[in-house]
């Protein structure tokens, strides 16, 4: 490992190379630095007196290997399409962590059989990072003579240097490396289980507790996915929450277009988005609709973007002198057509705050959907008509959620709250009650890898937003909900008066099943194969266990409920004790064969796609039809 420090004077010195391992510490020009011998290594740098470092850049350097895949360092919104080496190689060259993507600093390599082979990365505070791949070289060729996989981690950047925040009195740094290779340990599993002992490393570092809120473990129905923001009216809304509440629904989103026109209309038509009151043509009693929804079991969750502000807002001239702008003054316009506060401004964030409050407040809301922080303006604020409070934009985003979090909470102590992966990690994770892997419509299997890598470091992982095409089966159907179980909260885009009664039924089925079994889906899956292709909720009383592909098997410990969630219409399992007996369930729940007796060891039976075998011990273990 090589490191450079960069001090805000404009000073740069490296230092190294260092063999991680072996203890290092020495005084060069009233520069100190050490490393601790054990993993993860602890990097600690002492400034000059009266200095203050910028940035901290470690190389860090190992060698090349015959890889299957690779995890980049990324928010989990587009991993999935650099996971082709060399892809990778040639389009993962660079990569950023700010403000509007918080990427999760840590590269992983898997090997031939899919395990981990090489993993390197940097356990340290919430700032702005950037992320290079340094070797292979790819110029007018791909070079790979040089045998070596070689990456540049820079803590604090040009733009946003490492914030006070970031060092001590003294003005020290301490981070930490994080590395494991298949030479030293051999193969470390599944890419989900390092990202999350990465993820659970950094908690401890830091002290850090996600809070589990079971009523944001239920499942959740957005208007989002299946509609346009035009559409969206109380009626239609009321329509799915009778349906969803039938089939074991209890969240429902009311998303983006409840206040006027949403991002999905015409640029030409300018958005009023930030002033925050319902539109009256389609929601003309907003309080008390989420009365009745209230009343009938279910919980309301609202759609907002506390920080933006369109250019129809009524807000809009009071809080302009609020907006991201450059030294002009003139606030940025971005893409999606709505200007943003500075988070960087205390002013702004209490403002972004009050609307977060002031929805539970004015309209009893049971929780909010924060959205749209990864559309901020990619610069940095020098707006000269407000101050700036921090030197972070990155750190500016954490304190509004924390703010958020603790004046909400006041109001409601168990409001949930859903944040998106694009500002997520362990840092965020604990301002928000569920982590959305957004977003993708009619695409399941980026839905699942997104999903998947939201899991690595919260339980409370849930997709954005399952639906169904027009020829699904209730087969179909089934196969997408087993999916979404495996890897999270199961969520759903799509409009429930248009599904079939079998199609419910099927809902339903796997709705009870997970609710019986809630207990193993308050944790974390755990994955029994290095490919995912059998992931397992552990429960109080049993397992339920997915199968995802369909060549693969998997192990019965004890009563265990087995999900057919490929095409495949036969199942191998390897029940590993005796005496259980088992059956076999159609998709919605049915039992197509009576209860047989399985004396343990293999076994191979007709099960159709979204179908399941349930495995039962005692009457208290049993499964309830």
């Amino acid at each position: 490992m090589l490191l450079i420090v960069r001090l805000a004077s404009g000073e740069e010195r490296e230092f190294g190379p260092f063999a991680l391992g072996e203890p290092a510490g020495f005084v060069q020009d009233d520069f100190e630095v050490s490393l601790s011998a054990t993993a993860p290594f602890r990097v600690a740098v002492r400034p000059p007196k009266g200095e203050q470092i910028a940035s901290l850049e470690y190389l860090l350097r190992a060698p090349m290997g015959n890889f299957d895949e690779v995890v980049p360092p990324d928010s989990g919104r587009w991993f999935m399409n650099l996971m082709h080496v060399t892809g990778f190689w040639k389009y993962g060259r660079l990569a950023q962590s700010k403000v509007n993507d918080v990427k999760v600093p840590l590269y992983v390599f898997t090997g031939r059989d899919g395990g981990v082979e090489l993993a390197m990365g940097v356990i340290g505070p919430l700032v702005e990072t950037d992320f290079r791949l340094l070797e292979p070289v790819s110029n007018r060729a791909l070079n790979v003579h040089t045998r070596g996989v070689e990456v540049s981690i820079r803590r604090g950047t040009d733009e946003y240097p490492l914030p006070r925040s970031a060092s001590a009195a003294d003005g020290s740094v301490s981070e930490h490396i994080y590395l494991l290779t298949r030479r030293a340990e051999g193969s470390h599993g599944p890419w989900l289980e390092v990202l999350r002992d990465f993820s659970e490393r950094t908690r401890a570092v830091f002290g850090l507790q996600d809070r589990i809120i079971k009523e944001s473990f239920e499942p959740f129905w957005c208007s989002w996915t299946d509609w346009a923001s035009d559409d969206i009216d109380a009626e239609m809304v009321l329509e799915n929450v009778k349906i969803g509440l039938d089939l074991g629904v209890r969240n429902f989103i009311i998303d983006d277009g409840w206040f006027g026109p949403g991002l999905d209309t015409s640029y030409g038509t300018p958005l009023n988005i930030g002033d925050w009151k319902p539109d009256p043509a389609k929601f003309p009693d907003m309080q008390g609709l989420v009365a009745h929804l209230g009343a009938l079991g279910a919980r309301a969750v609202i759609w907002c973007a506390p920080h933006a502000v369109g250019p129809a807002a009524d807000c809009f001239p009071q809080r302009r002198h609020l907006l991201i702008a450059p030294r002009s003054g003139e606030p940025v316009l971005g893409e999606t057509q709505f200007y943003s506060l500075c988070f960087m401004n205390a002013e702004a964030r209490k403002v972004m705050a009050d609307v977060c409050v002031r929805l539970i407040e004015e309209y009893g809301f049971h929780g909010a959907k924060y959205d749209l922080f990864n559309w901020i303006p990619d610069l940095r604020c020098e707006s000269p008509h407000h101050e700036h409070d921090l030197d972070s934009m990155l750190i500016g985003l954490q304190k509004m959620l924390e703010d958020a979090d603790r004046r909400t909470r006041e109001v409601s102590s168990e409001y949930i709250v859903e944040l998106k992966q694009n500002y997520g990690t362990v840092f965020l994770t604990p301002y928000g009650t569920c982590m959305r892997a957004g977003d993708a419509p009619f695409d399941p299997r980026t839905n699942f890898l997104r999903t998947l890598h939201v899991q690595a470091y919260t339980p409370a992982s849930i997709n954005d937003y399952q639906t169904f095409g027009q020829d699904d089966s209730a087969q179909d159907v089934a196969v997408a909900v087993i999916s979404m179980l495996a890897v999270g909260i199961p969520a759903y885009g799509s409009d429930f008066a248009r599904l079939s009664d079998e199609s419910r039924d099927v809902i339903r089925w796997h709705h009870r099943l997970y609710s019986d079994n809630l207990s193993g889906f308050l944790r974390h899956r755990r994955a029994d194969d290095a490919s995912h292709s059998v992931l397992r909720a552990v429960a109080d009383e049993r397992d339920v266990v997915f199968v995802l592909q369909p060549a693969t098997s998997c192990q019965v410990h004890r009563p265990t409920v087995v999900l057919n969630g490929s095409y495949r219409t036969q199942l191998s399992v390897d029940a590993q004790v005796a005496g259980l007996t088992f059956s076999v369930l159609s998709p919605t729940g049915e039992r197509l064969a009576t209860g047989r007796a399985h004396p343990g060891g293999p076994l191979a039976t007709d099960v159709p796609p979204g179908g399941s075998i349930v495995f039962e011990g005692a009457a208290r273990n049993e499964v309830r039809f």
